[in-house]
């Protein structure tokens, strides 16, 4: 039996449907085969054996008959033709904000009124769509009310929404931070003017635990601790950068070397991975030598050098590059040497090439215009938020992204690190769902204008699935298809190891947890013969 997905009630008709499974035959305990399917081995880049089955009792991978050393005796209670289509592991979007619904970075009155209207209906739709493009795992990397993510992950376990597994990274930080700014009156207005909940940092509910500015190495780690045991923390989360979100100038504070270093030790010794959001080398190299599991976005302020990437490769450090906040943010400014930079005319050709099919896949009617609109007073340089502020600091501080931080992303690249796939989607226009315009940014930096590409289907996906699975400590049981692993198995039809934009794109069918979850291929469950 299958079902509309919750995001398309009301005036959700003409866009791609996704038939939910609502009744799976097979029960808890069945042996389901799933034969004729071409399974890809993400680590090693290839399919495996054309006669290789995957069996699936209860959520796990139970067998691969047809690979050395694997049983070919269990009888099957149920078998499933996949009829020759792909399949590759549920993918990863490590860099997020699962409740963002705004649909620009520069947006009018009328934008915020109608995101804040509609932001049930839009979470919902990011949510399901996460699944409808194969996503089966999202770290929430930043969110000021926990009540929100906490009543929707509830909800998919009850059944009642349909959602990827969410992972909630917790901020800690010193006060005045990139993430810390103080409650002032001014704050709260323009918080509230935005859409943004604005909770005391000191609630439990709060997102971010903030430690005294002259904090001692044990208070550091006591609001770790905190974070964890309070606030329910799976990672957690470092925000550096010395310039506000108001006027983009250097008012914020960093934490010390020695707090820094104390905050990622307390991660470590507690069994979690921390992320660190930078925008700079000198962020860059502060948390590589403080020792942080992975680095998000890319330094825009300066070039790297080969020495920074050495110790970045010898810290056995990852990069979420997010080549999507280029996307987002990167726009040609007037009299800035963006203006007419040849990669941020290549980003604005892309994203004008894109943008309206983004808004129809990955919004709810009432607010695709609102992506549209914005989109076309940026093409012409009005950079307004509200209607009346000026936003052009915004754009001048970001512009970099698409030059500095393209070539450290390719130098990085070049220089073969560990990489990870996260989009930061909910910094709009970009959804968490949107993961194949972050694939579409890696074809854009590395294989335009190359002879032969340097960015594969075959990298796509194992960037998107053993890669990212490393990153967040998952891959034990999820990021590849072998034996004993979770069964998350995105289907789609096509060839993903040569086509590297069916990666993120919607699937065919997906097995979640073991269980059929979408069918929009006609899959049929049979009951295997008697014996």
């Amino acid at each position: 039996m299958v079902t509309k997905s919750l995001a398309q009630e009301g005036a959700m008709k003409g866009e791609g449907k996704t038939n939910f499974v609502t009744t799976y035959e097979p029960g808890t305990d069945a042996i389901v085969e799933l034969r004729n399917g071409r399974f890809i081995d993400v680590i090693n880049g290839r399919y495996f054996p054309p006669d290789t089955k995957v069996i699936v009792q209860g959520n796990k991978i139970k067998a691969m008959p047809g690979l050395p050393g694997e049983p070919t005796d269990i009888r099957p209670h149920f078998i499933i033709d996949l009829q020759g289509r792909a399949v590759f592991p549920g993918i990863f979007n490590t860099h997020c904000h699962a409740s963002y619904t705004m649909t620009t970075v520069s947006p009018s009155m009328k934008d915020n009124r109608l995101s804040t209207k509609f932001r049930p209906q839009q979470i919902a739709k990011n949510l399901e769509e996460c699944l409808a493009h194969g996503i089966t795992h999202i770290r929430d990397c930043k969110i000021d009310d926990l009540r929100i993510v906490r009543e929707w992950k509830e909800r998919i376990s009850r059944g009642e929404a349909n959602g990827p597994r969410i992972y909630q990274a917790i901020v800690v930080t010193q006060p005045k931070g990139y993430f810390s700014p103080p409650l002032t009156f001014s704050w709260r207005l323009f918080s509230l003017a935005l859409g943004i909940p604005v909770i005391e940092y000191e609630k439990s509910e709060s997102g971010i635990v903030v430690f005294p500015l002259d904090a001692t190495t044990q208070q550091v780690r006591d609001a770790v601790k905190r974070a964890i045991e309070e606030r329910g923390a799976d990672y957690i989360k470092i925000g550096e950068q010395r310039e506000d979100l108001v006027y983009f100038k250097p008012n914020n504070t960093i934490m010390t070397t020695e707090q820094l270093e104390a905050l990622v030790d307390e991660t470590n010794r507690r069994g979690l991975k921390s992320t660190m959001h930078h925008m700079s080398v000198e962020s860059f190299r502060r948390g590589v030598k403080a020792g942080v599991s992975s680095l998000a976005h890319l330094p825009i302020d300066a070039e790297l050098t080969t020495e920074d990437i050495k110790a970045f490769i010898d810290a056995r450090c990852i990069i979420e590059p997010t080549l999507s906040v280029a996307y987002d943010v990167v726009w040609p400014v007037k009299g800035h040497p963006s203006e007419s930079h040849p990669e941020v005319l290549k980003i604005k050709e892309y994203r004008d090439r894109t943008i309206a099919e983004l808004a129809d896949e990955f919004y709810i009617p009432e607010l695709k215009n609102s992506v549209l609109e914005s989109h076309q007073r940026l093409s012409r340089g009005i950079m307004k938020t509200l209607g009346f502020r000026d936003n052009t600091p915004m754009f001048r501080y970001y512009a970099p992204a698409g030059i500095n931080g393209v070539r450290n992303f390719r130098m990085l690249h070049e220089h073969g690190v560990r990489m990870a796939c996260g989009n930061d989607g909910g910094i709009p226009p970009c959804t968490p769902a949107a993961l194949k315009y972050e694939i579409g940014m890696f074809d854009l930096v590395l294989n335009s204008g190359e002879k032969v590409a340097r960015f594969t289907g075959a990298d796509a996906l194992h960037l998107c699935t053993i890669s990212s699975a490393e990153t967040m400590g998952l891959e034990d049981m999820f990021g590849s298809i072998q034996r004993g692993k979770v069964a998350d198995l995105a289907i789609v039809d096509g060839d993903p190891l040569t086509d590297l934009q069916l990666v993120g794109s919607r699937v065919a069918a997906l097995f979640f947890d073991g269980k059929l979850k979408i069918n929009n291929c006609g899959l049929k469950v049979e009951r295997a013969p008697a014996s």
